[in-house]
């Protein structure tokens, strides 16, 4: 009996190397923007001068905004070497830096604060993630952490044709126990779910519907089932502010 060939799996779609999200959000790829950046700096009270890292920088438009808007010392860290090419144009002066949360390639106690907007839940290993941060922020330094989050883990979305912050969210207690775990204590943690809504809401507006959009990215039957996943998702969004302990590690 002769064998079935089956096709092989579509590749998973990274959504965040995707142009057509790149030119929606204006570069930044995340909901609420530069915006809710400035807004979480400003609470962050981090002096000018202060070195800050940005672990996920992407084509670094918050690196530009930590030094022109903000007076810090900013330094950009991406596993992509081209995302880091482009933040080389847009942000000048800011250090680049190749690698991952993982293993961040700096010394112990380096950095007054690190930013890390929707980037942790893609790191695989989010204890790993937050140990590093730990170990590379000075003692009382800042974090300022953004991300999308599952509300109920029963209910996470099956989304294989899909590598994004949405198919990897977990829930809100795994992040904040984890970061207590690894030393840092929690100063203000908000809902911002409205920016999850705002982000459809744009996507709507450009393209007529969210299935016309995940088109661009899959077929029409691949596309028809992540709307149906995310339409019934438990998503929400989250901003937080930590601190690293001052005796932990």
């Amino acid at each position: 009996m002769q064998a079935t060939c089956l096709p092989p799996p579509a590749p998973a779609v990274t959504l965040y190397e995707q142009d057509e999200l790149f030119e929606l959000t204006g570069g930044t790829l995340r909901p609420g923007g530069l915006a809710l950046t400035a807004e979480l700096l400003s609470f962050s009270n981090l002096a000018p001068g202060s070195a800050v890292l940005d672990i996920g920088c992407g084509p670094g438009h918050t690196l530009k905004l930590l030094a022109s808007n903000f007076g810090l010392s900013a330094t950009g860290l991406d596993p992509s070497a081209a995302m880091l090419a482009k933040a080389a144009k847009l942000a000048p002066t800011a250090a680049l830096l190749q690698g991952s949360a993982l293993a961040i390639p700096c010394d112990d106690q380096h950095f007054d604060g690190i930013i890390c907007e929707c980037v942790l839940s893609l790191t695989g290993d989010i204890p790993t993630s937050l140990r590093e941060m730990h170990r590379v922020l000075r003692p009382g330094g800042t974090l300022i952490l953004t991300d999308i989050y599952c509300k109920r883990p029963e209910q996470q979305p099956d989304l294989p044709q899909l590598r994004s912050c949405i198919s990897s969210a977990l829930p809100l207690e795994t992040i904040t126990e984890g970061l207590v775990r690894a030393g840092f204590t929690l100063v203000s943690r908000r809902e911002r779910s409205d920016l999850l809504k705002q982000l459809a809401g744009q996507i709507i507006f450009s393209y007529g519907s969210l299935e016309i959009f995940w088109q661009l990215f899959m077929d029409a039957e691949a596309a028809h089932q992540t709307c149906c996943a995310l339409a019934t998702a438990p998503l929400g969004y989250y901003v937080l502010i930590a601190r690293r302990g001052l005796r932990h590690g």
